[in-house]
C-alpha cells in the first residue's frame, strides 16, 4: 500500500508534465530548536495496514552539523507524519561529554553505543532507514534520507505493532505489551526492539554558528526495554501470517526523565538480515 504522500508526489509530478512544468518535492526545513508536540509522534494507530519506517539518527551535542540532521528529521515527519518513527542516538566522539563548561550531560547508552561500533559509523550526523541499503550503503548522510525513506514507503506493510502503555506516575513503573501480527507468512526469523526515547530537553548543543544553551533535543533515546538486538517476536520470532505475538517489559523510568515527553518505540526486523520491517511509536503517558 503507498502512502498519502507518495500518491500526492505522484499527482504532482503529472501536473508538472501537463504544465510543462518541472516541480521537485524537497524537505522543508523548519529552523532549531523545536519542540514536539507532548507524546511526541504517537504512531500507534490501526485503521489500515500502513507501513511505518524507522529513522536512526545518529548524533552528538559537540556536533556542529547535527542539529541539520534533526531539522531533516523533523521535516521528513512533517511530510510523513505517523509513517515515520525517528530515533535520535547519542553516540560515537561527539557525544562524549566534558568535566566542566557547556557540555557536562551524558546523554550516551549501552544501546546506542553497541549500536554505534557494530555498524561502525565513521563520521556524524549519519543515520539509518529501517537498517536497509540505499544507493549501495546502509549508513547513509542526511541528504539520502528523504530519498530512502520514500522507497521503503513505496513497500507493502509486511506487520502491524500495537503498543500497550500503562504507567504508574507514583512508582514511575511502566508495563508495556508489545502485539505483532504479521500480514503474511515471512521467512527467516525476526526480533522485537522496545526502546524509549524522550523529546524536550533543553541542553546545550554546538552549531555551526556556536553554542546554542537552550537547544531542544528531541527522540533522544533513553534506554532499552530489551537490550540492543530485542528478543524473539512471541516465543521463537517465526513470521506467520495472521497470528498475534504478544512481548510484555516493565521498567521504572527514572527521576529525572519526563515521563510526558516520553515514548516508547519498538521495532521488528530481520534476525539475519538486520532489516526493519515495521515500526511504531506510542507515548507513555496520554
Amino acid at each position: 500500500m503507498k502512502s498519502t504522500s507518495y500518491i500526492i508526489k505522484s499527482i504532482v509530478i503529472v501536473i508538472g508534465i501537463v504544465t510543462g512544468t518541472v516541480l521537485v518535492p524537497s524537505c522543508d526545513i523548519v529552523e532549531e530548536p523545536y519542540l514536539v508536540p507532548v507524546g511526541g509522534n504517537d504512531t500507534n494507530t490501526h485503521d489500515t495496514n500502513v507501513r511505518k519506517v524507522l529513522l536512526e539518527d545518529y548524533t552528538g551535542q559537540k556536533c556542529p552539523n547535527c542539529p541539520e540532521a534533526a531539522e531533516v528529521a523533523h521535516s521528513l515527519l512533517e511530510i510523513y507524519g505517523e509513517q515515520v518513527v525517528v530515533i535520535a542516538v547519542h553516540a560515537g566522539f561527539y557525544s562524549v561529554p566534558d568535566a566542566t563548561g557547556d557540555f557536562t550531560a551524558d546523554f550516551r547508552t549501552a544501546e546506542g553505543g553497541e549500536l554505534n561500533a557494530y555498524f561502525a559509523f565513521p563520521a556524524y550526523p549519519m543515520g539509518m532507514v529501517n537498517r536497509t541499503s540505499f544507493s549501495g550503503s546502509t549508513i547513509l548522510l542526511k541528504d539520502s534520507w528523504e530519498g530512502a525513506v520514500s522507497d521503503q514507503l513505496e513497500l507493502a506493510a509486511e506487520a502491524q505493532i500495537m503498543i500497550t502503555n500503562t504507567y504508574n506516575a507514583d512508582t514511575r513503573k511502566l508495563d508495556c505489551m508489545l502485539e505483532t501480527e504479521f500480514l503474511h507468512d515471512l521467512q527467516g526469523t525476526y526480533n522485537i526492539c522496545a526502546f524509549i526515547i524522550e523529546s524536550g530537553i533543553v541542553s546545550p548543543q554546538q552549531t555551526e554558528g556556536g553554542v546554542v544553551t537552550d537547544y531542544v533535543h528531541n527522540h533522544m533515546l533513553r534506554t532499552s526495554m530489551n537490550g540492543t538486538w530485542g528478543d524473539p517476536v512471541g516465543t521463537d520470532g517465526s513470521a506467520v501470517g495472521g497470528a498475534t505475538l504478544t512481548n510484555n517489559y516493565s521498567y521504572t523510568l527514572p527521576a529525572e526523565w519526563n515521563a510526558a515527553n516520553c515514548a516508547v518505540v519498538a521495532f521488528v526486523y530481520n534476525a539475519t538480515t538486520l532489516e526493519v520491517v515495521q515500526a511504531e511509536e506510542k507515548a507513555i503517558e496520554e
